[in-house]
């Protein structure tokens, strides 16, 4: 039987199995593979002191050149070790899934060491980040891969399809408007104890309704594309009874893209729970967009309720409408009010993800987020905000509309020597703008100190910010070395 191990690299959250590799071993179950799993991520942060996985992470989000050849020593020992531990008999492919763009320096590393071995696998290659570039070169991945040939199977975009091709030769193609058409997701193999939660990730959509001008989403997923409802029930349901999995997390960029497959989807939920008392603890979680109330009328939200929503995640960005509008939300404060008074009533907790200090932010945009924080404090404490997420600063994405030729130029982007932005380390975080030049680096950091303090002082919650604020601490640096 041929066989393949499936492995992650970092950089993502150590929460829960990676979606990428659950998806992609269901294709390959689907084939007749025999499948092994090896989670590099979490190995790698079990086994590295606390002080490494910070440089290692330092180095992945771009804010230091390089880290010290004996950490990479020891990052590829482990590398070594692990997937000999993970190998799999007569193992034919060794499939590396590069999660994002954060993911490119750890699988340059891994991959030209995998280079210089004779093995009888093949190597196939591919993720959100190898259709991204290398910061330091200013090389595509698909570039640097053709000077030396190092990967047998590089897939760009969507993997079901060529990997369908080459396990089947040939012989099985989805439909790739049909979403429905392709194999469940398979969590076999994982150990889930490794992980801080139990639960794992289920994909209901692709693509996004909106085109943010900070997400790279619609250069992924040109199209928006969305399974049925019920399709989605019945891998819930799959995951049940497989491995006693009751808690769920969408990764779609909005569960509510379509309205009406969302309200569908819950009200077929809400139907199978009332039918079956085994799933009356199963529950969701998503990201969604705030929609006005002709949209989501009050009849939406009572089906979330009933269908085990357990929390939404909504990209509301910045308090402030100019800054919303730029960034192309498309909602108003009336929709941000209405939706947390029909979450409220429901019992239904949001985290706001927020983006501090924008290109186009003012202080007055910055001071409608602090007023606003002690507007929207009644649902902070009620719980129908359970976290408010500030991240670091705003940060210019490779591959996103801001950072467009376009863009950058009307912004007036540069990086703090003056220079046209990308791709010197650390000025995706450390940029100017000659269209707002009050915002350099130093008051992006005191905004988002402030952000912090009043944020603390009203009661919000906030997730664990050692991180973030460790990241600010270093982008800090940057000012420093400019003076």
């Amino acid at each position: 039987m041929k066989s393949v191990l499936l492995t992650s690299l970092p950089k993502y959250e150590l929460v829960a199995p990676p979606a990428a590799i659950g998806i992609i071993q269901g294709v390959a179950k689907t084939h007749g593979l025999h499948t092994e799993v090896f989670d590099f991520n979490v190995y790698l942060n079990k086994n590295l002191t606390q002080g490494e996985w910070q440089q290692l992470d330092n180095w992945l989000i771009f804010l230091q050149k390089d880290i010290p050849q004996e950490l990479k020593t020891k990052i590829i020992s482990l590398w070594d070790k692990g997937t000999a531990e993970k190998m799999p008999a007569s193992c034919e492919f060794l499939l590396m899934s590069v999660f994002s763009y954060w993911s490119l320096y750890i699988a340059r590393l891994i991959i030209e060491h995998e280079a210089k071995k004779i093995t009888p696998y093949k190597l196939i290659v591919g993720g959100n980040g190898v259709s991204s570039k290398f910061p330091d070169t200013g090389k595509f991945f698909k570039e640097w891969n053709e000077e030396k040939n190092y990967i047998d199977h590089l897939i760009l975009g969507e993997g079901e399809n060529p990997l369908s091709t080459l396990w089947s030769q040939g012989k099985v193609h989805y439909d790739t408007d049909n979403l429905d058409t392709y194999p469940f997701p398979t969590y076999a193999n994982f150990d889930f104890p490794s992980y801080e939660e139990k639960k794992v990730y289920i994909t209901g959509s692709r693509g996004c309704v909106r085109k943010c001008t900070f997400c790279d989403i619609q250069n992924i997923w040109p199209k928006f594309r969305f399974r049925s409802a019920k399709n989605i029930v019945e891998e819930i349901k799959k995951h049940y009874y497989e491995h006693g999995i009751t808690r769920f997390d969408f990764t779609d960029s909005l569960i509510n893209g379509s309205t009406s497959n969302f309200f569908k989807f819950n009200t077929l939920m809400a139907e199978e729970k009332a039918k079956n008392s085994d799933l009356k603890d199963v529950g969701y979680l998503g990201q969604a967009i705030c929609r006005p109330k002709n949209q989501m009328p009050p009849s939406h939200y009572e089906a979330m309720y009933y269908a085990g929503c357990r929390q939404l995640t909504i990209g509301i960005e910045s308090f402030s409408q100019p800054v919303r509008n730029h960034m192309k939300k498309k909602f108003s404060d009336n929709d941000i009010e209405y939706h947390l008074q029909q979450c409220g009533y429901w019992q239904i907790p949001n985290v706001f993800l927020m983006i501090t200090c924008y290109p186009t932010e003012t202080l007055d945009d910055h001071n409608k987020n602090v007023k606003d924080l002690r507007k929207y404090q009644k649902y902070s404490k009620a719980g129908v905000i359970e976290f408010m997420r500030w991240g670091t600063t705003m940060h210019i994405a490779p591959d996103t509309p801001i950072a467009s030729k376009e863009m950058v130029q009307d912004l007036g982007l540069v990086t703090t020597s003056g220079q046209d932005i990308f791709y010197e380390p650390g000025t995706s975080y450390t940029w100017k703008s000659k269209t707002n030049p009050d915002l350099d680096l130093k008051e992006r950091i005191r905004r988002r100190l402030e952000l912090h303090k009043v944020t603390t002082e009203l009661g919000y919650l906030q997730p664990d910010a050692r991180n973030e604020l460790t990241t600010i601490l270093k982008m800090s640096e940057f000012i420093v070395k400019s003076q």
